[in-house]
C-alpha cells in the first residue's frame, strides 16, 4: 500500500509516522509539494515536485504520480487543496483510488470562518462569536455588546495568515474589506485548547480524541502543549463530529471560558499539533491504514497520559543544489 502526501511542506514528522505504518506492510509514502526545498518532500520514500494547486494541470499531474506509484490512498496536508480534492473524489475512486477527504460540503463549512460559526450556533454548539457585516460591528460597541480588542482575519484562511488586532474604531476601518472576505471576532480570554480527533472511514465514528492545552503557537501551529483528559471536552467534540460528519483526522481549535469551551476553528486534516497526539499513543496513522485495508476500528478515546508536555524545535539539512536548480536561479 502506498499512499500520497500532497502538499508536504514541513511537515516532517507526519511523513515519518506514514513510513512506521506502511514499512510493516511494504508501502511506502510519497510525498508531493510545488516547492523543491519543501523539506518532508527529502524524507519521504519517493518525492516529486508538482506545479501549484491553482495550476489547471494540478489534478492531472497527481493523477499520473498515483499511477506512476501505484498509490491506494492521497491526503492533503494544506486546507485550500482540500476543497479542490473533496471536488474530484469520485473521479479518483473510479481508479481505486481514495481520497482522504471529508465531503465538499464539510469542507467548505471548515474553511469559512462565518460558515463555521453559523453553522456551530444552527446545532447549539458553542462557538467564538463571529461577525461579517461592519455596521453590526459598529451597533453592537456603540451599545457596549463587542469591545476592542478585536480581531480581524480573513474570511477564509489558515496558518494565522492575514490576522489583525484592532483596538479603535479607526484601526477597524482602516482594515475592512467591503467585499465580505473578512470577519471580526472579539478577543477571547482563557486558555486556547486543540483537539486531534480521528474518525473512522468505515463506521463515521470518533475513535480518537487527544486533547491539549497550547502553550505558545508559532506560525499558526502549537509549538507547545500539555496533554488533557477532560470529559467534557470530549463530549464536545463527540456531538460536533455527529452533526457535521467530517471523516478522517479533524484538528479542532477551542477556546475554555468561564462559561466552558468554545469551538473557534475546525481543520478537517491533520493539524500541526498532531505529533503531540501520536507520541502520547493515539496513532491515526495505523487506524487510517486499518481502514484502507477494508477493518474498521475500536475507539480509544482518552486512552492517553494527562499531562505530557510536547516541544517542537528546529533542525537542518543540506540538499544537493543541483536538484532545486530552478529554484536558486
Amino acid at each position: 500500500m502506498n499512499i500520497l502526501l500532497c502538499s508536504a511542506g514541513r511537515r516532517v514528522k507526519l511523513v515519518q509516522y506514514f513510513q512506521e505504518g506502511l514499512r510493516k506492510i511494504g508501502g511506502k509514502v510519497i510525498a508531493a509539494d510545488c516547492d523543491p526545498t519543501a523539506p518532508a518532500l527529502h524524507f519521504a520514500d519517493i518525492k516529486e515536485t508538482v506545479p501549484r494547486i491553482t495550476h489547471p494541470d494540478y489534478i492531472a499531474s497527481i493523477k499520473q504520480l498515483c499511477k506512476k506509484h501505484q498509490v491506494q490512498a492521497i491526503l492533503s496536508l494544506i486546507d485550500p487543496e482540500l476543497s479542490l480534492l473533496a471536488q474530484f473524489k469520485e473521479d479518483f475512486a473510479k481508479e481505486q483510488i481514495n481520497v482522504i477527504v471529508s465531503s465538499a460540503e464539510v469542507i467548505d463549512i471548515c474553511f469559512d470562518k462565518y460558515l463555521t460559526h453559523t453553522f456551530l450556533r444552527k446545532h447549539d454548539i458553542p462557538t467564538v462569536a463571529t461577525y461579517l457585516h461592519l455596521q453590526d460591528i459598529i451597533t453592537r460597541l456603540e451599545h457596549n455588546e463587542l469591545q476592542f480588542p478585536l480581531i480581524v482575519k480573513p474570511r477564509k484562511g489558515s496558518a494565522s495568515i492575514g490576522i489583525s488586532f484592532v483596538h479603535s474604531l479607526e484601526e477597524l476601518l482602516a482594515l475592512w474589506k467591503a467585499d465580505g472576505e473578512v470577519i471580526a471576532q472579539p478577543l477571547m480570554e482563557g486558555d486556547e485548547y486543540g483537539v486531534d480527533c480521528y474518525v473512522d472511514l468505515i463506521h463515521h465514528q470518533p475513535v480518537n480524541i487527544f486533547c491539549k492545552r497550547k502553550i505558545r503557537m508559532r506560525a499558526g501551529e502549537t509549538d507547545k502543549s500539555v496533554a488533557v483528559f477532560d470529559d467534557t471536552l470530549f463530549q464536545l467534540i463527540e456531538k460536533l463530529v455527529k452533526v457535521l460528519e467530517p471523516i478522517g483526522p479533524i484538528d479542532i481549535d477551542c477556546f475554555k471560558t468561564n462559561e466552558g469551551y468554545v469551538i473557534s476553528e475546525i481543520n478537517p486534516r491533520f493539524g500541526g499539533g498532531y505529533p503531540h497526539a501520536h507520541e502520547a499513543g493515539q496513532n491515526f496513522i495505523s487506524k487510517l491504514i486499518n481502514n484502507l485495508r477494508g477493518m474498521a476500528n475500536q475507539s480509544e478515546i482518552g486512552n492517553y497520559p494527562d499531562g505530557s508536555v510536547m516541544i517542537k524545535f528546529d533542525n537542518v539539512m543540506m540538499l544537493n543544489a543541483s536538484s532545486i536548480e530552478k529554484v536558486l536561479k
